[in-house]
């Protein structure tokens, strides 16, 4: 609870944060700076795919299991295995992005390319960061491991967006790869604040460990899947504005950004509890203890499904008004949208942590199928639907992906653990 507690502040810090930012860089980018930075972005995620090959999900699960079994000399050899690895393929990965770039239009000409270009020192700080965030997490220091990523790094963004704004006064507009740039500062500085906090919360005994312990064929055997898992989701992620940049104008991909952005408070309580449920998922299945496995499911569950209803019941009433309100009168027309997306999250939410439970309970293979299922028909959906509907077709494909790799993951999760992840499940109050 205390970390559930936590992480729910995080998140929730997070949601104003994000949100902010994103009324703040419509406003001064508008709805076709807005596009053409929402649609590099997503380009550069997709790109990072290679970077993160899956690691940070096996350091939260491997440093939970090394910290109950005060295997210290397996911890040290997992962090620096785990940075390595990310290091090196940060490298790579930049460098053949860059390649692309440079020889190939895929960012398009004037601003999108200057933007895609401007980004490309991004990458590795992502991937190192999700390396770090994870190790804390691994500790069950939830709340310092989410606090760079989810808090500092779109508070400066925001105060350096709010601060040029200031300067340039009213009626001028940012440039889309000077806004890249901001956030390029604003990753800089909270890598190196999440950076301190791993030093400052460790556990002193690695100081005086034995030397470290490697796992190579182990880790490298379970960290393929993960790895198909982390890029599958970004594609999941990103394959709707990515399709949507292809086929329409740069201004319908900045209101589909914009709406995007709101529909995610809505998940933000599943993205709060899935932060600190991963080692306790972990520690319980090492344990044994379905019992209190099937309980910490179930009513977690619930009170993702709690925090997700209120906004959904706004949007579906007052989504247009809301659009305007917030983002301007251009970004009314996405009303629609924002509905769709919205069911299409409380759906997700009343599913409960499907997925982060295989993960952590080492079936994540299973995570692997189902989501490979989904983003093939998730590319396939955004492709017949787009350059027919637009933004609502985007919608349509994300929401219908949504619900078909939830059913897939909870089929998986009854057959592999027994146990029920839908809020509605079996709890035994009696025990409580």
């Amino acid at each position: 609870m205390r970390g559930g507690i936590g992480s729910l502040a995080i998140k929730s810090a997070n949601a104003i944060l994000g949100f902010a930012v994103a009324v703040v860089l419509a406003r001064v980018l508008g709805p076709e700076g807005y596009g053409v930075y929402s649609f590099a972005l997503a380009l550069l995620m997709v790109t990072a795919i290679p970077a993160q090959v899956g690691v940070p999900q096996l350091v939260v699960r491997e440093t939970a299991t090394a910290q109950a079994d005060e295997d210290w000399g397996l911890m040290r050899g997992l962090w620096r295995w785990g940075n390595a690895a990310v290091a090196i393929l940060s490298v790579l990965a930049l460098l053949a992005v860059s390649g692309v770039v440079l020889l190939t239009d895929i960012g398009g000409d004037g601003p999108r390319a200057a933007t895609l270009t401007v980004g490309l020192a991004v990458i590795p700080l992502l991937a190192l960061a999700k390396v770090r965030g994870a190790s804390l997490r691994g500790l069950r220091k939830v709340v310092q491991g989410q606090l760079p990523e989810s808090v500092i790094r779109p508070a400066v963004l925001l105060a350096l967006v709010g601060a040029w704004a200031a300067l340039a006064g009213p009626g001028n507009t940012m440039r889309p790869e000077r806004a890249m740039a901001l956030y390029a500062v604003a990753s800089i500085l909270a890598f190196g604040i999440g950076a301190w906090l791993l030093r400052r919360f460790r556990p002193s005994v690695l100081s005086t460990a034995p030397r470290p312990v490697y796992q190579h064929r182990a880790w490298a055997k379970a960290v393929i899947p993960l790895a198909l898992i982390t890029g599958l989701q970004l594609i999941n992620n990103y394959a709707d504005l990515i399709v949507l940049g292809i086929f329409r104008a740069d201004e319908e991909v900045g209101v589909y950004r914009a709406v995007f952005q709101m529909t995610l408070l809505v998940v933000f309580g599943l993205q709060a509890m899935n932060q600190v449920l991963q080692p306790h998922f972990a520690r319980l299945y090492q344990r044994g203890d379905y019992h209190r496995l099937q309980r910490l499911v179930t009513l977690s569950a619930r009170v993702i499904l709690a925090l997700a209803l209120p906004p959904v019941l706004l949007f579906l009433i007052a989504g247009e008004v809301l659009l305007a309100w917030v983002f301007g009168d251009a970004f009314r027309t996405g009303a629609v949208t924002l509905g769709v997306l919205a069911v299409g999250q409380l759906f997700n939410s009343a599913m409960g942590s499907v997925g982060m439970l295989l993960n952590m309970t080492g079936h994540e293979r299973d995570t692997m199928r189902g989501i490979a299922w989904a983003a093939a028909a998730n590319v396939v959906m955004n492709f017949a639907l787009i350059p027919i509907f637009g933004m609502e077709g985007a919608a349509a494909a994300s929401v219908l992906t949504l619900i078909w790799w939830n059913i897939l993951l909870r089929r998986a999760v009854i057959k592999r653990l027994g146990l029920e992840t839908l809020a509605t499940g079996p709890l035994p109050w009696s025990d409580l």
